[in-house]
């Protein structure tokens, strides 16, 4: 795996030892798998999403040790093995000459898993935060990209990295890390709101494996960039991500019931990408009747606002 420069070492009393940074989470509507260049900083994916100001907030402490260990939580829970943010550590421990005991503690309204890319979010958010505390001298894109790539070996996600660094309605028109890919940022209107719910997650790690499903995400996907850009507004985008969904084939039968109850309503709905999960980004007057639909049928509605920008310290 290529990384960017090496960094510039900025060295420090040893009272500095923590950072903290916060990362949007986002709603992938529509999307291609874009895996087979050989340079994983083009590896990704197209599409477009949506972040939430509901995000992933990182913080990181480091104390200098003879025995140097990681140990890094989502929501009080340890996470173990393949985590993303155990590779975002593990490569940041690399890059450094010091020997550190690192501890991170993400935390999240949401669970991971859901469609939320809340291992993307906490990725970046833990690539700036060490980056930060560790001294060095890296980018904001450079760091963005050793998130992207961490999320790519370790098969969490395609293009989160790319769309919480920007916030906003995103299009990644060309796949890639920060500084790699293109991303365009559409401006919506500030009365949108976001309204999810969630019955449970689906394995992304498991769909990027899957090669029928690979080609029929591509299928699916293929030429909706350039039909939402023709008409960049929510109401296309929305309807764009339903044809995604309804093409791909994994809406589950409760998730179809709920969808089936909010489009006899009038509501514009989807998927979301990846998991059991369901989505409407609508103006904020039908809020209260959405979130009614969404508890009717089991699913505990969660109102966001559109993050107008992207991941940064805090």
């Amino acid at each position: 795996m290529q990384f960017p420069r090496d960094p510039v070492r900025v060295w420090f009393a040893a009272t500095t030892s923590q950072a903290s940074a916060y990362s949007p989470c986002n709603i992938t509507g529509f999307f291609t798998i874009q895996d087979s260049f050989r340079d994983p900083l083009r590896v990704g994916s197209t599409g477009a999403g949506v972040a939430l100001d509901t995000g992933v907030t990182t913080s990181v402490s480091l104390r200098r040790t003879r025995h140097p260990s990681i140990v890094t939580r989502f929501n009080g829970q340890r996470l173990v093995g393949r985590a993303v943010s155990n590779e975002v550590a593990r490569i940041y421990s690399e890059l450094d000459d010091r020997s550190w005991q690192v501890e991170v503690s993400h935390e999240c309204r949401f669970p991971p898993g859901r469609g939320y890319g809340t291992s993307g979010a906490g990725a970046l958010g833990l690539s700036l935060a060490l980056n930060d505390v560790m001294g060095l001298s890296f980018s904001m894109p450079e760091a963005a990209q050793i998130a992207h790539l961490c999320e790519i070996r370790c098969k969490t996600g395609l293009g989160t990295v790319a769309s919480v660094f920007s916030g906003g309605l995103t299009v990644r028109i060309v796949p890639g890390a920060p500084g790699v890919g293109q991303v365009r940022k559409l401006t919506l209107p500030s009365s949108l709101r976001i309204v999810s719910g969630s019955f449970g997650p689906i394995s992304t790690r498991r769909v990027l494996a899957n090669h029928y499903l690979k080609k029929t995400i591509n299928a699916c996907g293929r030429g909706l960039i350039e039909r939402f850009l023709r008409d960049v507004s929510h109401s296309n985008f929305m309807t764009i991500s339903r044809k995604f969904s309804d093409c791909i084939g994994l809406i589950s039968s409760r998730l179809r019931r709920a969808m089936n109850a909010l489009d006899s309503s009038g509501f514009s709905c989807s998927m979301m990408m990846l998991g059991e999960s369901l989505f409407c980004l609508l103006p904020r007057e039908d809020v209260g009747r959405v979130e009614a639909i969404f508890r009717s049928h089991e699913l505990t509605p969660v109102t966001s606002l559109v993050a107008g920008s992207g991941a940064d310290l805090i």
